[in-house]
């Protein structure tokens, strides 16, 4: 009696908690390997390429964008590597056209959280369209594959949209690499 009374009560407490996780004000994403939530009332477009999962999600003024290169990184050099490429690249890209605008950005070392651990980043500021602004650019290695989490906006759309940037950084994943199989060694014949 007490295994039927105990196994409905796990029973129940899972369904409840299943109950309680859906919540209707947010979408879910997964895509190959890639997972995250976000509000409702976002737009999100897939502009993926075979190198890298690109996802974009925009409301009104504000875009935040997620780019992690579908390689696997399994040395620090290669970890590095996809940094430059992927965060550095994407920052000095950034500051550079808003310099060529005839702005005067301001560049800082920021950090967040992404995926419950630590993230680097870096913000540029300037005075855009007659308000301070700009973009957040921050990354993380997850599972192998680099995050980069970036908002882009005014500073008053930015923290407008601080709610979405919060469930999509800290509910984003990304599966483990696939496990290599190892093929067995013959042992060596024996010499006669």
């Amino acid at each position: 009696m007490y295994s039927k009374l105990l196994m409905t009560l796990v029973f129940l407490g899972v369904a409840l908690a299943t109950i309680v996780a859906q919540d209707p004000n947010v979408n879910h994403f997964a895509k190959e390997g890639l997972s995250f939530d976000y509000p409702k009332g976002w737009a999100l477009s897939d502009h993926s390429s075979p190198q890298m999962q690109f996802i974009e999600l925009g409301q009104g003024d504000v875009t935040i964008r997620i780019r992690s290169p579908r390689e696997y990184l399994k040395t620090p050099e290669k970890e590095a590597q996809a940094k430059k490429l992927v965060q550095d690249n994407y920052v000095n890209d950034f500051f550079n056209s808003v310099q060529q605008a005839g702005m005067s950005p301001k560049r800082s070392v920021v950090t967040t959280q992404i995926a419950g651990a630590d993230a680097e980043g870096a913000r540029v500021r300037a005075i855009l369209g007659g308000a301070p602004g700009g973009l957040d650019s921050y990354y993380r290695i997850v599972s192998d594959r680099l995050i980069n989490l970036s908002v882009i906006g005014s500073e008053k759309d930015v923290t407008k949209a601080a709610p979405a940037w919060d469930i999509i950084r800290n509910s984003i994943k990304v599966e483990p690499p696939p496990e290599t199989k190892s093929t067995p060694k013959s042992a060596p014949t024996p010499k006669p």
